[in-house]
């Protein structure tokens, strides 16, 4: 009986600490997140999912003319969050032998991309093309110049040769590559590459409310999105033609569906477990003491108690998005919020601190072998 009672104590114990340590947790995220409304955020979003249990916390406003509250399960545009999905339909594509690793631009899209005969598929989802990113362009330096444009692909693909490519091999974020992977799914399949997503991803994960748009517009419940470039004034920007993102960044989805892609991918429900760690395993360095590593079409998280994190980094023009978790998806933290400011680095370490609360009581900080050395904290943009 005294052996029981001093168990059940232990226990009793252990379940307070618990609690306490969570609720310390909570209010630490908020002050995060409340200190990224307070340096002009206007509305942030954050979900988390621990095994069955899940909860919420968010901070400033849906609008800020009229003070409208942020939405439950409201929509953002979540930008890089899309490239995860189209690699899921590519690996799909590996399983089903229609596609293979090795098969090469030039046999793919040839005449496209000078020395698309040295470029394989593979090389595209882990960013070792060598292919420059047509965002760097300087007609992508103002979202004002460019949101409400109408491009094609190969627009696009066109002006990241103007930019001219390296050698195949060294990694360098770039979102021609994902351009150039849904120019490719749809060469395959015969079909659209919204229609493939809606198909083979967003309708087995039950991602009711995700879309790849054609249409200018945020259908639904959603905050109004903004920008800001610099040192310069805050500009309000929900609505635009998303053709420039496409199959790079142009998703629209909510936090809970973003939960949705990451546990349908864990359970089997997109593609086999030996694909799912594939698009881990295979992976490289970066450079960046956040993100340290990118695999196939995921990044990984660098956290200071060792937790290992895969996911993406999201921003376009109005909306930034994180969205990362445990590899079996059982814990999972999606912040959204409507500003894109892709040089604020207090933003992003205000992100970067709520996850890394979330899942190791901590703010973060970079790796020891980065401190002694000039480092920065960046979105792998957009």
């Amino acid at each position: 009986m005294r052996s029981t009672s001093l168990l059940a104590a232990v226990v009793a114990a252990l379940l307070l600490w618990t609690g306490t340590a969570a609720a310390d947790t909570r209010t630490e995220v908020q002050r995060e997140l409340d200190a990224m409304v307070d340096a002009g955020v206007p509305g942030v979003v954050l979900t988390v999912r621990d095994g069955d249990r899940s909860w919420r916390a968010e901070a400033g406003v849906s609008d800020l003319d009229t003070g409208a509250p942020l939405p439950r399960n409201g929509r953002f545009r979540v930008a890089s969050l899309t490239k995860p999905m189209v690699a899921t339909v590519v690996l799909q594509l590996w399983h089903e032998g229609r596609l293979s690793p090795e098969d090469t631009l030039g046999e793919l899209l040839p005449g496209l991309v000078p020395g698309a005969e040295g470029v394989s598929v593979e090389q595209l989802l882990h960013n070792t093309s060598g292919l420059a990113d047509y965002v760097a362009a300087p007609e992508f330096a103002d979202p004002a110049d460019y949101v409400w444009r109408r491009f094609t692909p190969e627009d696009l693909v066109r002006t990241a040769n103007e930019l001219g490519h390296r050698t195949p091999g060294q990694w360098g974020y770039s979102n021609t590559n994902f351009v150039l992977l849904g120019m490719i799914i749809e060469r395959v399949t015969g079909e659209d590459l919204a229609d493939q997503l809606r198909e083979r991803v967003f309708r087995p994960a039950g991602m009711h409310a995700t879309e790849l748009p054609r249409h200018p517009f945020l259908r639904g419940p959603h905050a109004s999105g903004h920008y800001r470039i610099g040192s310069g004034p805050r500009v309000e920007l929900t609505e635009l033609d998303p053709s420039f993102a496409w199959a790079a960044y142009g998703v629209v989805a909510t936090n809970e569906d973003l939960h949705r892609f990451w546990s349908a991918l864990a359970d089997g429900r997109l593609l086999p477990a030996a694909l799912v760690e594939r698009m881990r395993t295979d992976a490289v360095a970066t450079g960046n003491p956040a993100w340290p590593r990118y695999g196939l079409g995921v990044e990984e998280m660098y956290t200071t108690c060792g937790v290992r994190l895969w996911g993406h980094t999201g921003a376009i023009p109005g909306y930034s998005t994180l969205s990362f978790g445990t590899a079996d998806a059982r814990r999972q933290v999606v912040v959204s919020s409507s500003l894109f400011s892709p040089t604020d680095g207090t933003q992003i370490l205000h992100i970067v601190n709520t996850v890394n609360l979330e899942f190791c009581g901590e703010p973060w900080r970079p790796p020891p072998a980065q401190v002694a050395k000039p480092w920065c904290l960046g979105w792998p943009l957009p």
